[in-house]
């Protein structure tokens, strides 16, 4: 991808995240629930337009499967590569409850991976991104930053959703601290793809109901920066724009995380 498209694309999400932010701050969010009861806001709404009418400008032709337009048939999509998989507005209840931890989430998919991934922060104005083969990047304040940030220390920071994680997760990681010690973080959205990027972070799982449009962004981002992320059922990375968009349980490690899931996930 171009620098240019890039650069476009960085200021796409940042118009979108201004948009989302007119929204939160003035708190009339239009809220209602989806049939799976997950909510939707007019935030969620209007970034999926902005986006979609973005991405068609800066890269023609090459169609957006969204969480918001997840209903078009497999028949019609399986026949989309390249493809764009967008969450625009990612951590709606995060959204909602104002905790401010909710991002848009956009992702490149090629052949069924990810090649390359953008997650902006409209809260904070960060932005992440990683593209195949060349590494993985953080914008803040103009600066550009190759990540990971820094080299983790410390007990090992296992980042878990704030409002999504489960049972099987928390039994998860005290069969982890029975081997070691083990600091827990909660945070919403791809954002913990992110901390784990930047070092701050080791170890996500995530066992209970995801999306591909969740995770793809995230996915390029960790493992252009060391990461990985390892299907529980497979043993293999995720794979995109599949017949059944749901994802099955996974673990995302950093660059100290990848060993020591390979040693749980095959004892």
């Amino acid at each position: 991808m171009d620098k240019s498209k890039i650069e476009h694309i960085i200021e796409l999400l940042s118009y979108a995240g201004c948009e989302i932010m007119k929204i939160y701050m003035s708190e009339n969010y239009g809220t209602s629930l989806k049939d799976d009861n997950s909510p939707v806001t007019r935030a969620d709404l209007i970034a999926d337009a902005v986006i979609k009418e973005g991405l068609q400008k800066i890269i023609p032709g090459v169609p957006v499967f969204s969480e918001e337009s997840k209903d078009i048939s497999y028949k019609e999509r399986s026949a989309w590569n390249p493809l764009w998989i967008l969450d625009p507005l990612d951590g709606t209840r995060e959204f909602v409850a104002r905790n401010n931890e909710f991002c848009i989430s956009l992702a490149l998919v090629l052949n069924n991976e990810p090649v390359a991934g953008f997650i902006h922060s409209p809260v904070t104005g960060e932005t992440w991104m990683a593209f195949k083969g060349e590494g993985a990047f953080k914008l803040k304040n103009g600066q550009r930053m190759t990540l990971p940030l820094v080299e983790p220390a410390g007990p090992l920071k296992v980042i878990l959703s704030r409002s999504h994680h489960s049972i099987s997760e928390e039994e998860w990681i005290e069969k982890l601290q029975s081997r070691m010690t083990v600091e827990k973080i909660t945070c919403g959205s791809a954002i913990k793809f992110c901390r784990i990027a930047e070092g701050f972070s080791d170890i996500y799982p995530k066992f209970g109901k995801i999306h591909e449009w969740d995770i793809a962004a995230g996915h390029i981002i960790l493992k252009e920066a060391g990461g990985e992320i390892i299907e529980l059922s497979t043993h293999a990375p995720p794979i995109y724009n599949k017949s059944d968009y749901h994802q099955s349980p996974f673990i995302a490690a950093g660059i100290r995380g990848k060993k020591i899931i390979r040693d749980v996930i095959s004892s």
